[in-house]
């Protein structure tokens, strides 16, 4: 699917996304990703990821082990959800401004995108004629 597809996609709706915030987790950590905003924010979620790891070291010391991971579990929930959802809406955001990124990200399946149309539905090779119901039963 071309750039001007997508966007054209994108706006009417009838387009669905899928990003994989793992893959492109990992692609920014091999540093396969050079769109400036997108490596800012993916620097400020890791940051923010070791900050987390920091405070829940800090409960594991000042409070009961108990209450330390529950609160840990709790905050790495919330965490997880945050940067999957952010980071999702910022890869969209990006491959709908520039061509070249939705190109990367198309090949290196960190966004995947499929029609919601009815072109795309399977078509059935030969008609089968449905029996009726009331003739089978005598």
């Amino acid at each position: 699917m071309s750039h001007d597809d997508f966007i054209l996609g994108y706006q009417n709706g009838r387009l669905g996304c899928s990003v994989s915030t793992l893959l492109t987790l990992r692609l920014f950590l091999a540093g396969r990703i050079g769109e400036k905003r997108v490596v800012i924010r993916l620097i400020g979620w890791s940051l923010g990821l070791l900050l987390l790891i920091g405070l829940s070291s800090i409960g594991f010391l000042c409070l009961p082990a108990v209450w330390a991971l529950l609160g840990a579990i709790t905050l790495l929930a919330i965490f997880a959800l945050g940067f999957t959802h952010q980071v999702a809406g910022l890869i969209v955001a990006t491959a709908l401004t520039d061509e070249h990124f939705y190109q990367v990200a198309l090949a290196e399946r960190a966004l995947c995108v499929s029609a919601d149309g009815e072109d795309n539905m399977p078509k059935l090779q030969k008609a089968v004629p449905l029996r009726d119901p009331r003739r089978a039963q005598r």
